[in-house]
């Protein structure tokens, strides 16, 4: 995408380098019949108590870097449900991340918000606090499936909290989307697309549902009694999606996103760049410095963790991070293509010179060669991308570029 390859280059020309954060925040109301993420309801001093070991992380992490070579470009606080604790923690939060971070002057500070959370006091604290970017999580607008799924919001909850954020002059907002939900058919999922392009949101996620694990649909299904749509219904719905984002003037730019021209999210964008990030608060995820870990997701840990006290330091990072992996050139390359052909760019032959030394054809050669002849891969203007057929059967092809 033009747009961020002109960002970047901005950051070269001033000698900096992108960093994007990321902030879990575990808690929510209730747990969701669908959902395996690191959630759970907890009580306002615990959620505080979090909050304020969520901030000394933040500033015991940030000594670990040059401040004169990163800049923040994005930011995420996700979870959970982060606007589920008090705004003022949020506040509190940013102010940290204002003071032991330098921010690019125009960076991207995203925050989920359910609607049944998104008070007008809340969406102002997080105005005033710098965030400029809102992802709600609505999932249908349909009432049925929205009580299926076990969220708490009415579509009329939602809808209050989105007109009062349009009010507050919030002009970049994201609706996270589900297809293939139980109870779903294609004339209610046209419904609520239809719903949603008269809001004139920039931006939207819509996801396929995956029955995980551990989830109460996934019991529900070994039970047979996990209503949901059929293959060919789906596939009827993907149609939908292709057909109602196309009227709401948006382009697909990665596997399940959707924005306008100019509003694509540039912390996503950046997780399939390749973009350093560093993740805060439990079961958090970094990739730094040619090193991925993983923050502990133990909570009762987590909160014990002296992160000021400097003495203390080598033994926090043995108990904080967990499943620590120092990537090989070979590694790298692989999550190249990996995370690169989920764009719908593709991956330039240019910059995989420019980052390894290296020509792609001597490695990749046979793959690229075979998924072109297959219709799978397109290639032009010393690009490679998915065919629409490809980006559909992505996962299985992208495992033919592991070395």
């Amino acid at each position: 995408m033009e747009k961020y390859r002109t960002l970047l280059e901005s950051f070269e020309k001033r000698g900096k380098k992108p960093l994007a954060l990321y902030l879990h925040i575990p808690f929510c109301a209730r747990k969701c019949a669908y959902c395996d993420f690191l959630s759970f309801p907890s009580k306002e001093e615990q959620k505080i108590a979090y909050m304020a070991k969520l901030r000394e992380e933040l500033e015991w992490r940030s000594r670990d870097f040059q401040k004169g070579q990163y800049e923040v470009l994005s930011l995420f606080i996700g979870g959970g449900t982060p606007s589920a604790v008090p705004y003022e923690e949020i506040e509190k939060t940013m102010e940290v991340i204002r003071n032991c971070y330098p921010i690019y002057s125009d960076w991207e500070a995203s925050i989920e918000c359910n609607p049944e959370s998104a008070s007008k006091e809340a969406l102002e604290a997080y105005q005033r606090s710098g965030i400029n970017r809102l992802s709600f999580g609505l999932q249908s607008t349909q009432e049925e499936e929205l009580r299926f799924l076990g969220r708490e919001h009415h579509f009329s909850t939602f809808l209050t909290a989105y007109q009062e954020a349009r009010k507050l002059g919030f002009k970049n907002i994201n609706i996270d989307l589900m297809n293939g939900i139980p109870l779903q058919t294609p004339e209610s999922y046209k419904r609520t697309l239809k719903n949603i392009s008269l809001l004139k949101p920039e931006h939207l996620s819509i996801y396929n549902l995956i029955i995980e694990k551990g989830t109460r649909f996934y019991a529900l299904a070994k039970e047979g009694k996990l209503p949901i749509p059929s293959e060919e219904e789906l596939l009827e719905m993907d149609a939908l999606t292709k057909e109602w984002t196309g009227k709401m003037g948006m382009s697909p730019y990665e596997v399940s996103n959707y924005a306008k021209e100019g509003f694509f999210s540039v912390h996503n964008y950046g997780y399939w760049s390749n973009v350093p990030y560093l993740g805060f608060g439990i079961h958090s995820s970094s990739y730094f410095q040619h090193k991925r870990w993983k923050n502990t997701n133990k909570l009762p840990l987590y909160l014990s963790l002296p992160f000021l006290d400097e003495k203390s330091r080598p033994s926090i990072e043995e108990q904080l991070c967990e499943d620590v992996q120092v990537l090989t050139k070979e590694e790298e390359m692989e999550e190249f293509f990996y995370l690169g052909l989920r764009r719908t760019a593709g991956v330039s032959e240019i910059d995989f010179v420019k980052r390894f030394s290296v020509d792609m054809h001597k490695i990749f050669g046979a793959v690229l060669e075979k998924q072109c002849k297959e219709g799978y891969l397109l290639h032009d203007n010393a690009h490679y991308r998915f065919t629409e057929v490809g980006m559909n059967l992505s996962n299985v092809l992208l495992a033919e570029f592991l070395l």
